[in-house]
């Protein structure tokens, strides 16, 4: 959480000068944040901790992973005046990016669970440098998954390294030494997709296939071990995901993260 305080220092590097040039010193007020919209609530208890490392009182009144509708108050802030303006913003862009990504993830995985009452919905490592643990949380939230947090998580092989390596035989020779923690490995066309799973891949990722290829591969690879988790990734957007639902155990993709929009907060002082 000590984190936040960055984005607080990016908004106001030498203090909020118009809130000192206008607001005297110690005058107390209280406020309410309401939604400008409906979806899913991420990203209040950062916002309440950020409000509270000024000193304010910050009450939230619904939890994040709640369901929002336009108007609801979602927290009641009480203090410093000045404290309450200096912090407003970065606490309402904090809720307002996590919000609209849970709410994207509810609303995409609700589209492919008609199809797939199964299919899992991640996310992936496009998010922007410094927020991705918020980001994640909040398709966590929405009811997805976060995938790999990092390069470190575990090995996931995709078409550079398989290149880099002189391509998807030496990978698999080269992997032999690390079958001790989860390998992924990403396949581009079904001669590929058999082979990961016969040499006994985790996951094989299906990468930029048609439905129907992917289909195809994912009933292909079922049959060699039904244990092997199916993924499928690449260019899938909110239209995309629910004709891959059919066609996978899990979907990634980075839309979740880069391309949600955002979730309207308001703070209005009482």
């Amino acid at each position: 959480m000590e984190r936040l305080r960055d984005f607080l220092v990016e908004d106001a590097p030498a203090g909020d000068v118009t809130s000192e040039a206008l607001v005297p010193e110690g005058i107390d007020a209280s406020a309410s944040v309401t939604s400008g919209g409906k979806g899913i609530l991420a990203g209040a208890e950062e916002a309440a901790w950020l409000f509270r490392d000024g000193g304010l009182e910050a009450e939230v009144l619904i939890p994040d992973g709640g369901r929002l509708s336009p108007g609801d108050a979602v927290m009641r802030v009480a203090g410093d005046l000045r404290q309450i303006l200096l912090r407003e913003r970065t606490c309402l862009n904090i809720m307002m990016v996590m919000s609209g990504t849970a709410t994207e993830t509810s609303l995409i995985l609700d589209s492919c669970r008609k199809a797939n009452p199964s299919i899992k919905l991640a996310a992936t490592r496009k998010t922007l440098p410094g927020l991705r643990r918020l980001q994640k949380k909040a398709v966590t939230l929405g009811g997805g998954e976060p995938h790999r947090d990092t390069l470190s998580h575990h090995i996931l092989v995709k078409d550079n390294h398989i290149q880099a390596a002189g391509g998807m035989a030496k990978v698999l020779e080269l992997l032999e030494d690390h079958r001790d923690g989860m390998i992924e490995i990403e396949a581009e066309n079904i001669e590929e997709a058999l082979l990961v799973a016969r040499w006994g891949a985790d996951v094989v990722m299906l990468d930029n296939m048609s439905p129907a290829e992917a289909e195809h591969c994912y009933l292909r690879v079922k049959e060699i071990n039904p244990d092997i988790i199916v993924e499928v990734s690449g260019g899938i957007g909110p239209a995309e995901a629910p004709l891959y639902a059919n066609s996978a155990d899990r979907i990634s993709m980075g839309h979740l993260t880069h391309s949600s929009p955002s979730l309207q907060f308001s703070l209005h002082l009482d």
